[in-house]
């Protein structure tokens, strides 16, 4: 009878130990399987949703074109600011966008104005105003409104400071 008790018990060690063996090469297949579809899925999260892809800022930049008008150029423009006694000066080149070219020809005939009038206005300023980084703005705004008083076939939109030195 002690046998047949022990024959049972190897037989059932057997079927469990069958169980263990298929389980355990079952877990080697699937948890490799399922970190490998995890990791598929994070990367398409990450790289697709969270952050932009890459591709689609270079197709953003493709179709967003910058336009750019036509061009005047005053070059060499040299100053001695207010209230340096002649110690310091500027030099400054400026560009002006329009966008008709009509503007451009009109501006040609005009140069000797623009810079008169250009040199009065930066010389009525002081070297701290100038070299203010906050007020640029303000003196190309100023610069606009001038050259753009004398214009008549059209306006000029932008100013430029292709060369700003204060020595």
């Amino acid at each position: 009878m002690a046998n047949k008790d022990t024959e049972k018990n190897q037989e059932s060690g057997e079927k469990s130990d069958d169980k263990k063996g298929k389980g355990g090469l079952l877990k080697f297949i699937l948890i490799p399987v399922i970190l490998i579809v995890q990791a598929v899925g994070a990367y398409f999260l990450v790289f697709n949703v969270l952050l932009e892809h890459p591709n689609k800022e270079k197709n953003a930049q493709k179709t967003n074109h910058l336009e750019v008008g036509y061009f005047f150029e005053l070059n060499d423009i040299v100053v001695n600011p207010s209230s340096t006694s002649g110690k310091r000066y500027l030099v400054m080149e400026i560009g002006l966008e329009a966008k008709e070219e009509k503007v451009i020809a009109e501006a040609e005939s005009k140069e000797i104005w623009f810079r008169d009038a250009i040199n009065t206005l930066l010389t009525n300023k002081t070297d701290a105003e100038l070299l203010n980084l906050s007020k640029r703005s303000l003196l190309k705004k100023e610069i606009l409104k001038l050259v753009n008083s004398r214009m008549k076939e059209g306006t000029f939109s932008k100013v430029y400071f292709k060369k700003y030195i204060m020595q």
